[in-house]
């Protein structure tokens, strides 16, 4: 329903404003989970820039775990 409402930008305020706590609690948990990928995505190819054996081993092994699918397929 708010997704096809404005930008993305106006989408977050909109919820960052509305007073529900379970919503709020739901965004925090969103926060959290995408502060963590990042973290973890950047690490690895950091590793793999730098040539870290054990990175080109599970990459070139083609792990089964999502982020040796997404490096695979940025890389």
């Amino acid at each position: 329903m708010l997704s096809k409402i404005g930008t993305r930008r106006f989408q977050r305020f909109v919820v960052d404003h509305f007073p529900w706590k379970s919503l709020q609690d739901f965004v925090n948990i969103i926060d959290v989970m995408h502060k963590t990928a990042v973290e973890v995505y950047e690490t690895r190819k950091k590793a793999l820039e730098d040539g870290d054996e054990m990175v080109e081993k599970q990459l070139l092994g083609r792990g089964k775990d999502i982020m040796s699918t997404l490096s695979a397929c940025c890389f």
